[in-house]
């Protein structure tokens, strides 16, 4: 197959990946080709066993065009949430939507027998879910902590106990090729779709942190700690954190921090952090993590405090529930590798040019 082949199959499956349908002349007005070319690339797909055809749209006359989309059992990808109480495994079709999904209690411990374990998890995981390993695309590993652009380390993470680790550990574990990413990340990229393309994601776990999201792409900073608003500072002289300084929205905003302070006064902090964060992005915001999915019969409460704060909307209409309320992290990580890996389903994959 040659590279301009290949190119155009990759390009009418990164096209598709969004699971979307479309008929053969939107695809080709989409991408600008030909509609020789796309047909013959289509019919390569659609024997390949990529592409299906799935009803037709409504014609004035003549044959009806059919609409095509990704065979979601085509290929598969595996979702790894590392957290320091528990593992989550996850497995995704080809248009990101969950297939399985498995966690259990695991607290993590940097050694030889943790990892060995681990391994032993997903390998009985795959097997209950009926995954052929060897046709994984491959896998996305959710971690808490600040991973580098090479994906080589862990360069830190309070959460873990850990600084400077190399990630072969987890690679050596799994048994096929791995993206890594922080895990308010991961649960930010989950939302993707179901939200805006610009949004940030406010992740209330027992360590609060979030992303940010804009036109559909994560930024990550200058150090890649964009979106650590945990440790923004909300409370001056306030509550000690565990980073060490006083008064960040960690101490206020965890779920240990609702349970002792009652939902009226933590919405109340949190309605602050929200303005705040509008403020500096006037973008939406997707309120998310363990509390994320309990906040949404405490919408009310939160938009009217909020909207004491923030004098510049006529109405609060840019706070969010999250829409991936469970396995969010292990999600956003499986569709992480579906970005970076998914083309591998592709026959006879080779150098693209795209």
């Amino acid at each position: 197959m040659t590279q301009a082949v290949q190119s155009v199959q990759t390009r009418m499956f990164r096209l598709l990946r969004s699971g979307q349908a479309m008929t053969r002349q939107e695809i080709a007005e989409a991408l600008s080709l030909s509609m020789p070319t796309t047909l013959q690339n289509a019919t390569r797909l659609i024997e390949a066993g990529i592409l299906e055809e799935c009803g037709s749209v409504q014609s004035t006359g003549g044959r009806r065009a059919r609409r095509l989309r990704l065979c979601p059992d085509a290929g598969q990808a595996v979702g790894i949430h590392i957290g320091i109480h528990e593992v989550e495994f996850l497995t995704v079709g080809l248009t990101g939507e969950t297939q399985g999904a498995f966690s259990a209690p695991y607290p993590f411990k940097d050694e030889p027998s943790w990892y060995v374990g681990l391994q032993e998890m997903l390998a009985a995981f795959l097997s209950r879910e009926r995954v052929n390993v060897s046709r994984a695309l491959g896998g996305g590993v959710s971690l808490p902590g600040i991973i580098d652009k090479q994906e080589s380390q862990l360069l830190r993470s309070h959460i873990l106990g850990l600084e400077h680790m190399g990630l072969e550990r987890f690679r050596n574990a799994l048994p096929f090729p791995a993206v890594f990413a922080n895990d308010a990340n991961c649960a930010c990229f989950a939302e993707r779709g179901a939200g805006q393309g610009n949004y940030v994601y406010v992740s209330l776990n027992e360590t609060v942190g979030g992303a940010v999201m804009l036109n559909g792409t994560l930024w990550l900073g200058d150090t890649f700690q964009a979106g650590e608003i945990g440790h923004m500072l909300l409370v001056p002289e306030g509550r000690e954190c565990y980073c060490g300084k006083r008064g960040c929205a960690d101490a206020y905003l965890s779920p240990q921090a609702l349970e002792r302070d009652g939902w009226d006064v933590y919405l109340e902090h949190l309605a602050i952090l929200l303005t705040n964060l509008r403020m500096l992005f006037n973008v939406n915001l997707v309120i998310g993590g363990q509390v994320g999915g309990q906040i949404e019969a405490h919408m009310q409460p939160l938009l009217e405090k909020t909207a004491q704060y923030d004098r510049f909307a006529r109405n609060i209409d840019y706070i969010y529930p999250c829409a991936q309320k469970n396995h969010a992290c292990a999600l956003g990580a499986a569709r992480f590798a579906l970005e970076k890996y998914g083309v591998r389903v592709l026959p006879e994959t080779g150098d693209e040019v795209l």
